[in-house]
């Protein structure tokens, strides 16, 4: 057996072996060292097969686009179109994958946003009394936000929220389309439903956006790619990026928007390195900010990049020597690789690296007057407080790499410590082992330093994309030809399904209304009324014994509400005024209009208990719709606030 043939069979063999403990659980450490303590673990719940359907497709569908543009030659348009190709079924991926957790793949995506114990920035968001002012009170803020996500955070995605809410206020006719999906997933949540109808279409944008962040990550991954990689390894390490199961399974949260900024932050560095250009390190650090305004996790990311700018000074020179003897063995162009440069001029790009990732925290502090290292030293409180002081060290010192190896993948972590173990006896070292020399750096100083202790499939993506740009330059040498790296990515994406469908890496805890069973039953009495623009009453049975009048009203949605209607049923004496009642949402109060579909017909029993001593008389039997928040009654197209059901002659 060959070499070649060997390290395949160890990369398919370890693959299937981790996916089958995922599914049997045979090793329930894996999943993290406690389970059901204050350690961390994943849950293991093996989905309903019914459910499996969407996220096999998705996955097949994936690996063959992927397939199909390692097998392109060439780089002309038909790659570019392959990127374009990769996102959309990146895109497609991550939505079926949640449908593993749900039937309605809306309502999942709307509830993982919401859920305070997931995303966690969008309720203290909505919440900020004012932006500004809660800008310069953010500090004292942290501690109180009803999210533990945004209590350790600075205050870059609160902002973001805030401002996406603020400008669709302005743009009502837009808000109000918007709306739809979001509050009919949380149809019966009065917390958004009291909430101006802004608020509802920005949970659907922050739903999205996250998702367009991982799917578009395959374009910086592409571009830094062909700048640290031979042609052979390209679209290998594109795909590795693109199909790295955190990526793909955390969404649609945060950190699905570390990846590309990380993936920019290196691409624009290392322009800067092979330039000397200030206005390239200006870019990279002025992306860092954005990046570390949004996280303070990801400051660890200057580890790497310092690191990397180390080894690239005292290694360049050799390496420029060995590229130039080379090119000049086989009479081609010398490469263009620049020398070390003058202490003047890496004052010069070390300082304007520094300015840009100072920019937004400067511009935070000169414009609402809080420090840095005021919000620093709040956040990492905080996270000390609720994650660190409370998990074993020892423990999590072995289970973050585990976890590495489970949401990196068998396949990426194998050829990141063989590209590791290529820097001990190969030298000149080329860029992609510096590279992988860097990000070892940064994993073991975050793993040793213990500020991570469980959940590091998700926030440590942010430089997942590295392992996987330098696990493929290993296997483009070990493992050439299309078809076998086709069948590498395959082994990423079974490994990603398998985690879908047997564990629980987001888990949205939210309350959600259930759908009324269907009564076929028939009125009485047929109408065709309608209330608003929405609800109409196509007909109603009244029935009266000693005790009580039952009533059975007959809805029809004609579209989406945005409000959660109440449907009063009054019963008014001759002189007007009221003597019983019965207000409440459909359906006992379990299917306000905010839930129904457009064309959906919703039977709505009321039950009004009649008062002992009512004298004899004509009583007058009323029904409509009003807003509980205001009273405001919905009107008929006559301009009539409520409708005659039945005239009651009492004795």
């Amino acid at each position: 057996m060959n070499r070649q043939r060997l390290y395949f069979l160890v990369l398919l063999g370890g693959t299937a072996v981790l996916i089958l403990l995922i599914f049997t659980d045979w090793l329930p450490t894996l999943r993290g060292p406690a389970p059901e303590t204050a350690e961390w673990y994943w849950p293991h719940l093996v989905r309903p097969y019914a459910l499996w359907l969407k996220p096999m497709l998705a996955t097949l569908l994936m690996g063959g686009v992927a397939a199909w543009w390692l097998r392109l030659a060439g780089h002309g348009r038909a790659v570019k179109v392959g990127l374009w190709l990769l996102a959309g079924a990146s895109l497609l991926l991550q939505l079926a994958l949640m449908n593993a957790d749900s039937i309605s793949i809306r309502d999942e995506l709307i509830d993982r946003v919401y859920s305070n114990l997931e995303s966690g920035f969008f309720q203290p968001a909505a919440e900020l009394p004012n932006l500004g002012s809660s800008l310069q009170n953010y500090p004292a803020l942290m501690p109180t936000f009803s999210s533990e996500h945004a209590r350790t955070h600075p205050p870059g995605l609160l902002i973001a929220n805030r401002l996406t809410m603020d400008l669709l206020a302005r743009l009502p006719a837009l808000a109000e389309r918007l709306a739809y999906p979001a509050a009919a997933a949380r149809c019966i949540d009065l917390w958004l439903l009291d909430r101006p109808t802004a608020v509802s279409a920005s949970l659907l944008i922050w739903a999205i956006i996250p998702l367009l962040a991982a799917a578009l990550t395959v374009f910086p991954a592409y571009w830094l790619a062909k700048e640290l990689l031979g042609s052979t390894a390209v679209r290998l390490a594109t795909l590795l990026v693109i199909t790295l199961p955190s990526l793909l399974l955390f969404a649609p949260k945060a950190v699905q928007l570390y990846a590309p900024l990380s993936l920019l932050i290196f691409l624009t560095f290392y322009r800067g390195l092979q330039n000397w250009s200030w206005r390239w390190f200006f870019l990279s650090g002025l992306l860092f900010s954005l990046t570390t305004f949004l996280s303070l996790g990801n400051l660890s990311l200057v580890l790497l990049l310092l690191t990397y700018a180390v080894i690239y000074l005292v290694s360049g020179v050799k390496y420029h020597v060995s590229e130039t003897a080379l090119s000049q063995t086989k009479g081609v162009k010398s490469p263009s690789h620049p020398l070390t440069p003058s202490p003047a001029h890496l004052f010069t790009c070390s300082l304007t690296f520094a300015l840009g990732a100072a920019t937004l925290w400067l511009i935070y502090w000169l414009g609402w007057g809080v420090p840095p290292w005021v919000i620093f030293q709040t956040g990492l409180g905080q996270h000390y407080e609720l994650v660190t002081h409370i998990r074993r060290y020892e423990w999590w010192l072995a289970w973050n790499l585990v976890d590495v190896l489970v949401f990196a993948g068998w396949v990426v972590v194998v050829g990141f410590t063989a590209v590791l173990l290529q820097t001990l006896r190969r030298r000149p070292l080329t860029p992609v082992h510096w590279l992988a020399i860097s990000t070892a750096v940064l994993l073991l100083v975050l793993d040793i330093s213990g500020a991570a202790r469980g959940e590091v499939g998700r926030l440590w993506l942010f430089f997942f994309p590295f392992m996987a740009l330098v696990t493929a330059h290993w296997l483009a040498e070990t493992q050439p030809g299309w078809r076998r790296q086709a069948a590498l990515v395959g082994m990423q994406l079974a490994l990603t399904l398998a985690l879908a469908l047997a564990w629980q890496p987001v888990r949205a805890v939210a309350v959600v209304a259930q759908r009324p069973s269907p009564t076929v039953i028939a009125p009485e009495t047929t109408t065709d009324i309608l209330f608003g623009d929405a609800l109409r009453l196509t007909g109603y049975t009244v029935q009266q014994d000693e005790a009580a009048l039952d009533v059975t009203l007959f809805w029809r949605g004609e579209r989406g509400v945005l409000r959660p209607y109440t449907v009063f049923n009054h019963l008014l004496n001759e002189q007007g005024e009221l003597v019983a009642q019965q207000d409440n949402w459909p359906v006992n109060g379990q299917w306000p209009p905010t839930c129904w579909q457009a064309g959906e017909t919703v039977v709505d029993h009321y039950t009004i208990p009649l008062p002992d001593d009512l004298p004899p008389g004509v009583y007058t039997l009323l029904t409509g719709w009003y807003d509980a928040a205001d009273g405001r009654r919905l009107l008929t197209p006559t301009g009539q606030d409520a409708i005659i059901m039945n005239q009651l002659a009492w004795e």
